[in-house]
């Protein structure tokens, strides 16, 4: 991972370059800021940064009147722009608009595309589903000819992300196991297994095994290289972690809170304010399982701003009920 990511976005910076030095940007665009940004440079430049390379190259080949392309560009945007936490109402306005648009430039074959990405968002909205259970029952068919090529492995990255926020963990760590994608993937690869190993924690707060713990450490591992090439995009995750693995292993709980600070403090400076949300999220639950209420109130509190932020009606709920029931303690 390690010689292939750093030998892949040197090649794609150069192809960057290349295609500024010979004025060709109208023509190469849509194909090279898709190519180097959505695959190769999102494991090491701002998730912010290249969510925007897409967005031009989705206005570049608008404007050359080349649709697919330009579906193209923002069918890779959505999903990174998830991960970077952007308003979820934002997110699902774009894939109104989008729908809309495909209607009428007849791009069918990128339709499964948008409806799991709309439920995706509905479910982290509202927990609700919006889409067909036919979809779910496609996930199993996977020698179906009726989809895009990686949509199942898209499908089944997408089910893992919104079984963790559901609180599903075993339903989680079922998509994360399945193949996630090629090497073309690798971005999706590394952060599954932010999600897979949160979930897994979750598992073993109600079962402590070794087997569990084992495949934790190896998340962690994951989250750690990826770290190496990106603090900004993957820090804040690797330190999320580490404050779950310690408040599993009965560690000092100023240790613990350290870590959870420096997950909070990283995941705010990477702008990534539903990250930002979790780890107050878990800080608080750890706090209120050692009896430290007035702690978790302050944990819950900041993640209440952030979900509400996010846009995650669902996730406000959820920690409104928390602060009640701790509320309910003082009584």
């Amino acid at each position: 991972l390690n010689l292939d990511t750093k030998e892949g976005y040197r090649i794609g910076k150069i192809a960057v370059e290349m295609m500024h030095r010979f004025n060709v940007v109208a023509e190469c665009a849509p194909l090279v800021y898709l190519s180097v940004y959505a695959y190769v440079a999102i494991l090491v430049e701002p998730f912010q940064s290249c969510v925007d390379m897409m967005q031009k190259g989705y206005e570049q080949a608008m404007f050359n009147g080349d649709t697919y392309m330009a579906a193209c560009n923002i069918a890779q945007k959505i999903p990174k722009s998830l991960i970077c936490g952007i308003r979820l109402s934002t997110l699902d306005n774009e894939i109104r608009n989008q729908l809309k648009r495909d209607n009428g430039y007849s791009q069918k074959a990128l339709l499964p595309y948008w409806l799991i990405y709309q439920d995706t968002i509905s479910l982290l909205a509202d927990g609700q589903d919006v889409t067909s259970p036919t979809i779910e029952a496609d996930l199993l068919d996977r020698q179906s000819n009726s989809v895009p090529f990686d949509y199942l492995d898209c499908l089944s990255y997408l089910r893992l992300m919104s079984s963790y926020w559901l609180g599903q963990y075993e339903r989680a760590v079922y998509y994360a196991e399945r193949k996630l994608g090629d090497e073309r993937s690798k971005f999706r690869i590394v952060t599954s297994e932010f999600y897979n190993g949160l979930a897994l924690i979750g598992m073993f707060r109600r079962k402590r095994t070794s087997a569990l713990m084992k495949r934790i450490k190896t998340s962690i591992t994951e989250l750690n290289g990826a770290a190496e090439h990106s603090q900004w995009n993957f820090q804040n995750k690797e330190y999320l972690l580490m404050a779950e693995l310690s408040s599993i292993s009965n560690q000092s709980n100023v240790a613990i809170l350290e870590w959870y600070d420096k997950a909070i403090d990283r995941a705010k400076r990477s702008k990534f304010i539903h990250e930002e949300g979790l780890a107050c999220e878990l800080a608080g639950c750890h706090c209120s399982s050692v009896g430290e209420r007035s702690i978790a109130l302050t944990y819950f509190s900041e993640a209440k701003k952030c979900y509400s932020e996010w846009g995650s009606r669902m996730k406000v709920k959820f920690i409104e009920n928390q602060i009640r029931r701790i509320n309910a303690t003082f009584d």
